[in-house]
């Protein structure tokens, strides 16, 4: 019997505790928190999202969304802009800020997925990395 000491569960809150520890460390010198840096990161991979496209990508709570947004703002890193084909909703913009820390903060996503896989072959990496993805993407669809 398999017993929670070995469970994947274990294993999955090991990893996001660490991650979310150094990323939160990773991005400190930006003035960042990790919850901002990973809107920034999509914010600036589609160019131009609504807070709805952005708590649907990360799957969080849209209160959590709105508050990181309303900062990110604040702080010079987003922008709103009223949406053109619907007048209530805005768009979320990255600022010239967002754009310029953008690559030290896919730096330390990439510098994090590396100490967790560090002790993986190459191979193994491109697996783990897909099987996350696969995991993640089930973890997302409708539920029956």
């Amino acid at each position: 019997m398999q017993t929670i000491a070995d469970s994947p569960l274990r294993s999955l809150s090991i990893l996001y505790r660490k991650s979310h520890i150094w990323l939160s460390e990773g991005c400190a010198p930006c003035g960042l928190t990790a919850a901002q840096a990973v809107v920034i990161l999509v914010v600036c991979d589609h160019g131009a999202l609504t807070q709805d496209e952005i708590t649907k990508r990360l799957s969080l709570d849209k209160s959590v969304v709105a508050k990181t947004v309303a900062k990110l703002e604040e702080t010079g890193f987003l922008s709103r802009r009223t949406n053109p084909k619907d007048k209530r909703t805005y768009d979320i913009h990255p600022t010239e800020k967002a754009v310029a820390v953008y690559p030290a903060l896919q730096s330390q996503i990439e510098a994090g997925f590396g100490r967790m896989t560090a002790r993986m072959t190459k191979e193994e990496r491109r697996q783990f990395q897909r099987l996350l993805a696969l995991a993640a993407d089930a973890c997302l669809e409708p539920e029956d």
